[in-house]
């Protein structure tokens, strides 16, 4: 047989570990019988609360019809429907107070599509760009696979060796060069659950404008911010800036698919092109649903609420996961969750390798979680709190397990360097 890419050959030695941890659930759904206990999954980030029932609504009301279903089925404009993109206009200044036009957006199937396809419009050969440490871990996959494994990624530390939370912009500036062509940020981090604060992030602005750098921000979990919403998450945009915003998080619908990019007219016109031979067109029943529920009466003053009353519970169960896992578990050390649905621990005092405790983890006690070095930080490990929203108790027996792993360890001495 021929010779695979060697882009594909890459991806077939660096798979996404969150999406083979997909296919772990899906075997374990299937054969349960091999694992002495159940699964307690605590890797993955999505939703576990359902969406709106205003979605519901809607979608009933798509199907039901089938002149409506027969246009929601149809090709439709690369950038996204017209009356899906005054929906997303008339979205981020209701909801967040951000005052756009319909020629600064671009809708997509989500936003690893289009973080993917806004890297390919500015992104060639032999380019560098800037990740943060940790970063979300299909960042600096996409980097690598647009420019034929040749960009060179540079990585900008949040956490400094003292385990705290501390980004410093000099060291920012020193890993900028004359090749250095974007700073891509993530606020509400993942996996670190931490808010760039307004200062911060008009330093790295200012900074980007200066270098003529493009500064791509992630907004995915800005719906799940536990301190004072920042400034940036309304601000007008710069012609440097590009704001990566999904639905999956905020509404509550990941497997729609949906999700758009805030960029200049220009810049939208570039991400167009590329869209153009990646996927045509975006989902149009997904902007269908979208669409119709913004133009629903009263839909503002239920998605407010339901956006308001959603952090609250979150936050309320991240605030319970941190101090559990910290009072369970003083061996780790972690930051307190500051957004997103995310604890962030150090476990290096019991083992460097996060994949290998992921591994024994999983193996020992059935917990599986999302090892660090998969965001660019060994011996860290993520654990999600979004499994437990609807039942807090299924985090803290996965917890309970841990703690019950370690104290194993301590005997069997699985690890060269005993606990002390």
């Amino acid at each position: 047989m021929p010779k695979i890419s060697p882009k594909a050959e890459f991806l077939r030695n660096n798979p996404n570990v969150l999406r083979e941890i997909m296919n772990l659930i899906e075997e374990y759904s299937k054969k349960s019988e091999k694992y002495p206990r159940k699964l307690i999954y605590l890797a993955g980030g999505w939703p576990q609360d359902p969406p709106p029932k205003l979605i519901k609504e809607v979608i009933l009301d798509i199907v039901n019809d089938e002149e409506k279903l027969a246009r929601a089925t149809q090709y439709g404009p690369t950038k996204g429907l017209t009356e899906t993109l005054e929906a997303v206009v008339k979205y981020e200044k209701d909801i967040f107070g951000r005052k756009i036009h319909v020629d600064n957006l671009i809708l997509a199937n989500g936003s690893t599509e289009l973080t993917a396809s806004i890297m390919e419009a500015l992104i060639g050969e032999n380019d560098e760009i800037i990740l943060t440490k940790p970063h979300y871990l299909n960042f600096s996959r996409q980097a690598l696979i647009v420019s034929n494994l040749k960009v060179k990624i540079k990585y900008w530390d949040l956490i400094r060796e003292d385990f705290r939370y501390e980004p410093d912009v000099e060291q920012l500036k020193e890993l900028i060069t004359e090749k250095t062509k974007a700073i891509i940020l993530a606020s509400p981090g993942n996996p670190d659950g931490q808010v760039l604060s307004d200062e911060l992030f008009k330093n790295i602005s200012e900074i980007a404008k200066d270098k003529k750098v493009y500064l791509i921000t992630d907004l995915a979990y800005r719906g799940f911010c536990y301190v004072k919403s920042p400034f940036y998450f309304s601000k007008e945009i710069e012609p440097h800036e590009i704001f990566v915003c999904t639905f999956s998080k905020e509404i509550r619908i990941p497997g729609l698919r949906m999700a758009y990019a805030i960029a200049t007219k220009d810049l939208i016109r570039n991400f167009e092109l590329v869209q153009q031979i990646r996927t045509l067109c975006p989902n149009g029943l997904s902007q269908k649903i979208f669409a119709e529920m913004i133009n629903r009466e009263e839909s503002t003053k239920l998605l407010k609420e339901f956006i308001e009353r959603g952090k609250e519970v979150y936050q309320g169960v991240a605030n319970f996961s941190y101090r559990y896992l910290k009072d369970k578990i003083p061996e780790f050390y972690l930051n307190e969750p500051k957004g997103a649905f995310y604890l962030f621990f150090n476990h290096s005092k019991i083992s460097p390798n996060s994949r290998e405790f992921c591994s024994n983890l999983l193996e020992k006690v059935q917990v599986a979680l999302a090892p660090g070095i998969d965001f660019g930080m060994d011996g860290w490990t993520r654990l999600s709190i979004s499994p437990g929203v609807l039942n807090v108790d299924i985090i803290k027996e996965g917890i309970d397990r841990m703690r019950e792993y370690l104290d194993m360890i301590k005997y069997t001495n699985i690890y060269k360097s005993p606990i002390t």
